[in-house]
């Protein structure tokens, strides 16, 4: 267990944007920075970071909470492990107290990724000072890449007969079980291991967060297969991870808009040059897991195929991948006889910009594809539209299906009707009585969580309505059942240290409350000062009424249970408790806050 003080030190020193900006591409607006939610598919940013609560919150699908819980959702950690990793960015140690420094399941990741580093640090070393890597950096010297960007890589060998990397797993007691499971080794005839890489150029890959996750090795002379990728592991799946990713996540965010590869050396040759937005699958077909990952940090993605045929068929068949990812997704085509490393080496950036500048909608190559194959004939021209209208269904922007249907129309001279015809049989029927945003108008139940949340908002915003609300008014007393855990924890906050800290609160609670209290927290942000009064005096008038119509009509169940019983005792109280309560009902005076003008 991490002391609570270590904890607080360490969320006074980090800050919550500089780091999900290492996984999300945020832009400032107003008090807070907004982006594209790394946990789920959208096109419209409602992923919401505020840096001075240290808390974020997506308005989509509802996670949120601090720094340490963003980690704990994206890479998979516990929250120790969560709170060591912006420890160790920051230069804050962190000790464990207690017997057990870590669970099983935490132990034994931390262990794997501790052999991946290991194996990248013992690859790099032996490229850099060992005379078997000679031959290997003479190789990438000859391929243009200056050291600098070997470096930032970490670019590394496996020499033929060995690296020394299982003489490492022996003296540091690394497992050996997990060296196999990563396929760092292998094994034959009992107990004898060997490494799995060898002759091999490496290229560590790295999730988003900078950790060692597989390795990618290429021969340096004529040897077959040409390129080996780490199988998946726990840590590590070839259909969703994308190499460069984490040295390319500055340069996305700048530029906003990525460009998509193929080879690990074409990604690097790009970084060189200055085209620092580039990444590249894993030598495996696009998969809708690549492009939901590059959503995370841009909508704008150009996937750069090569300027033959086969260029144009892989083009085609990205635009469903595409769709199925949420985006639409542009195409560059290079020069026939060209890869995006000779290109670049050949030309230089502005050549490369000037290129995916001349970008074409994925959707033109998906079109003339479908013409190709079911050709023009009154036949063809009905499977093609049955096509389109099935990939239609899948867009979930109105107006990208305008412009999708438009082009279509245009290229294929297929009658609009055709093609929106399906759309509008499966569109879902809705209540004649249901509102546009699918809730029931004058709904008395959400104009109550709607006066619960903004209270609560304007409490965890506004120091001087949360200090009446605390020391003078009831109203607490007056939120929803749903909401009392939340507000019990609020005032335990104020009761203990004068204010609230909203992370302080969140670290006590599970994920779904963090999210719920992150959320409310943020909400009030958007609360000019000068409206906050009036809506706390308006919050606080409609939950008294609302409580005194529900005391009022449980004493009216209770009057008629006591007749029922002739208990007149019991049904005079009950009745007296009634004529307080219309009394109550009757006062005209809003209990308001008494904040300082």
């Amino acid at each position: 267990m991490i002391p609570q003080e270590k904890i607080v030190e360490i969320r006074d020193r980090a800050s919550v944007v500089e780091l999900i900006s290492d996984y999300v591409t945020l832009k400032k607006v107003g008090r807070n920075y907004i982006g594209l939610c790394p946990f789920h598919s959208e096109k419209t940013p409602s992923f919401t970071v505020n840096d001075e609560k240290g808390i974020f919150h997506c308005f989509s699908c509802k996670v949120g909470g601090s720094i340490f819980n963003f980690l704990m959702l994206f890479d998979h950690l516990s929250f120790p492990e969560a709170v060591e990793q912006v420890g160790k960015r920051y230069g804050i140690s962190v000790e464990r107290a207690g017997s057990a420094r870590k669970s099983g399941e935490e132990d034994e990741r931390e262990a794997l990724y501790r052999l991946n580093e290991r194996a990248a640090v013992n690859y790099h070393r032996v490229l850099f000072n060992e005379t078997s890597g000679k031959k290997a950096l003479e190789y990438i010297k000859n391929r243009g890449i200056d050291e600098s960007m070997a470096r930032r890589f970490i670019l590394g060998f496996a020499p033929q007969y060995g690296s020394g990397f299982l003489d490492i797993v022996k003296s540091e007691k690394l497992s050996l079980k997990n060296a196999l499971r990563l396929g760092l080794i292998g094994q034959r005839d009992g107990n004898r291991f060997y490494e799995k890489f060898f002759a091999r150029l490496m290229f560590p890959i790295a999730n988003a967060g900078g950790k060692v996750i597989g390795f990618g090795g290429r021969v340096v002379d004529q040897g077959l297969p040409k390129y080996l990728n780490s199988s998946d592991t726990p840590l590590f799946h070839k259909g969703s991870t994308l190499y460069g990713l984490f040295q390319a996540k500055e340069g996305i965010r700048k530029n906003d808009r990525v460009v998509l590869v193929e080879g690990y050396l074409d990604v690097i040759a790009l970084h060189q040059y200055g085209v620092d937005y580039a990444v590249a699958t894993l030598g495996t077909s696009l998969t809708v897991e690549h492009v939901r990952a590059l959503a995370r940090y841009s909508k704008n993605v150009i996937a750069l195929f090569d300027g033959d045929e086969a260029g144009s068929k892989a083009a085609a068949r990205s635009f469903e991948i595409f769709v199925d990812a949420g985006l639409l997704g542009q195409a560059a085509f290079l020069p026939k006889g060209e890869d995006p490393d000779t290109f670049v080496r050949g030309h230089g950036k502005r050549a490369v910009e000037e290129l995916l500048a001349r970008s074409v909608p994925l959707a033109d190559y998906y079109f003339s594809g479908l013409e190709q194959r079911y050709g023009k004939s009154l036949e063809g021209k009905g499977r093609i539209a049955g096509e389109i209208s099935r990939l239609l269904q899948k867009v979930r922007n109105v107006f990208e299906v305008d412009i999708l249907v438009a082009r279509a129309v245009d290229s294929l001279g297929i009658r609009e009707e055709f093609l929106r015809q399906p759309l509008r049989d499966s569109a879902p029927r809705k209540s004649a009585v249901m509102s546009v945003r699918g809730v029931p108008p004058n709904n008395p139940a959400n104009r109550d969580d709607a006066a619960d949340r903004t209270l609560i908002s304007l409490v965890l915003c506004f120091p001087e309505i949360a200090r009446h609300i605390f020391k003078e008014s009831e109203a607490l007393q007056w939120v929803g059942s749903s909401w009392r855990e939340v507000v019990d924890l609020i005032g335990a906050e104020w009761q203990e240290h004068g204010n609230i800290d909203v992370f302080r609160i969140a670290q006590k609670v599970d994920a779904d409350k963090a999210a719920q209290i992150a959320g409310l927290a943020i909400e009030g942000e958007s609360i000019a000062e000068a409206e906050s009064e009036k809506m706390a005096i308006d919050c606080i008038a409609y939950l008294r009424r609302k409580y005194l119509r529900e005391q009022e009509r449980s004493l009216r169940i209770a009057i008629r249970t006591a007749e029922e019983q002739k208990d007149e005792n019991a049904k005079r109280e009950r009745m007296l408790e009634w004529q307080d309560i219309k009394e109550r009902q009757l006062e005209r005076r809003k209990l308001a806050p008494k904040t300082a003008r």
